[in-house]
């Protein structure tokens, strides 16, 4: 990104190796958005926007791209309020708040803030972002979503007209409707999405490290 970005924590060789880890987790998120349908598609499809702009921002520093930035500012702030305004929108329907995707909605918004000029970023700020990143490395790698029983509890009876989604490594059962049936989006039993996805929250609190020290 900017010139500290090119010190001891982020050297030249190993923006590669996170591009291609990201390159991964973008693969392991499209294939399973392409399988999936409901609220999981939607959830994928945001993982893997974030997953391609995580690989963009390691190969190609914001210093010798503003363009490329200011377009992923507009890009993400986007996608940040629609995740927002869903979430909201989806946890009334069902009757509370999922925290998968707030989780998501987190993201994107961290996204938001990492396309912002260095300068104009507060490095207390982005130091709280980075512990936050670090917490949901260990939640993700560690599975812990799954102790949640609303994260993996599916609905009781589904909607009339929807079958739950049996693809492999599905994140839930399709759209409950209604509350009290339970989230239409619960934790990923796969391991290797639940890998993919600490290795995402790890690569940007990394950036964002690097960016402070």
């Amino acid at each position: 990104m900017d010139a500290p970005m090119g010190m001891s924590l982020l050297p030249d060789w190993s923006r590669p190796l996170w591009a291609l880890l990201l390159v991964v987790v973008f693969a392991q998120h499209a294939l399973h958005a392409g399988r999936m349908s409901g609220q999981p598609r939607w959830w994928h499809v945001g993982h893997t926007l974030m997953a391609a702009g995580m690989a963009v921002m390691y190969l190609l520093p914001h210093m010798r791209y503003p363009g490329l930035y200011r377009a992923g500012l507009v890009l993400f702030a986007l996608v940040a309020l629609v995740e927002v305004v869903a979430a909201g929108l989806i946890g009334r329907r069902e009757g509370g708040f999922n925290p998968l995707w707030g989780t998501a909605a987190a993201g994107m918004l961290i996204m938001t803030y990492m396309m912002v000029p260095l300068q104009l970023r507060p490095s207390w700020l982005t130091l709280v972002l980075v512990a936050y990143l670090c917490c949901e490395t260990v939640i993700w790698a560690g599975g812990l979503w799954q102790r949640l029983p609303s994260s993996r509890t599916p609905p009781r009876r589904p909607p009339t007209g929807v079958e739950l989604s049996t693809a492999p490594g599905a994140a839930g059962p399709a759209p409950a409707g209604g509350s009290g049936r339970g989230f239409g989006l619960v934790a990923h039993r796969s391991l290797g999405v639940r890998l993919s996805l600490a290795v995402m929250a790890a690569s940007m609190a990394y950036m964002l490290a690097a960016s402070v020290f």
